[in-house]
């Protein structure tokens, strides 16, 4: 009892002094595997405020998957993933990404970048392929989009799809109605 009114006391007396700063806030974790109760190492957690910047992180693993589903719709085509979130930069330069949705990136060789039912056709089989990469299996809570780059023998295409839009969709439309449906104002 006499070091609980000590360290009162003492706390008491540094709340006082002109001079004194507070102490940052400082709380160790042990985490313990459910299945063997064994702890694992103490993880530091800090109030340190931080300022939330908008960054990308690359995704290899799961572009190389990505690359091959595409291919296998086309195997001059190609397919990338990158997640998109925010850092959150603090004072001395560290940051820590966090992940709010993982966006697809598809390149296709078409005939004729006018063909809607080309193009829409391919958008159908592209978001087929890449169903199997929603989110809870890659990084970030929420659906991001698929931009494909169509080319041509003379020419470029880009369009960008919401893969919320996109399920939304009914899923009998020919790729020329999911063109229509997707950009209404070509």
């Amino acid at each position: 009892m006499k070091k609980l009114i000590l360290v009162i006391f003492l706390l008491l007396a540094a709340c006082d002094s002109p001079s004194a700063t507070a102490p940052a806030i400082t709380e160790e974790i042990t985490m313990a595997s459910p299945s063997s109760l064994v702890t694992s190492p103490a993880t530091t957690v800090t109030n340190e405020p931080c300022a939330f910047v908008p960054a990308y992180q690359s995704l290899a693993d799961i572009s190389a998957k990505v690359d091959r589903a595409i291919k296998s719709l086309q195997p001059e085509a190609s397919g990338r993933a990158q997640a998109y979130g925010e850092n959150c930069v603090y004072a001395d330069g560290h940051a820590d990404f966090h992940a709010m949705e993982t966006d697809f990136y598809v390149t296709a060789n078409v005939t004729n970048l006018k063909d809607n039912n080309e193009l829409g056709t391919w958008i159908i089989n592209a978001m087929k392929a890449l169903a199997s990469f929603s989110p809870g299996t890659v990084p970030g809570p929420q659906p991001g989009f698929v931009e494909f780059t169509f080319k041509s023998k003379d020419d470029r295409k880009s369009l960008r799809v919401s893969i919320s839009k996109y399920e939304q969709l009914p899923s009998n439309l020919s790729g020329a109605d999911v063109i229509k449906a997707l950009f209404p104002n070509p």
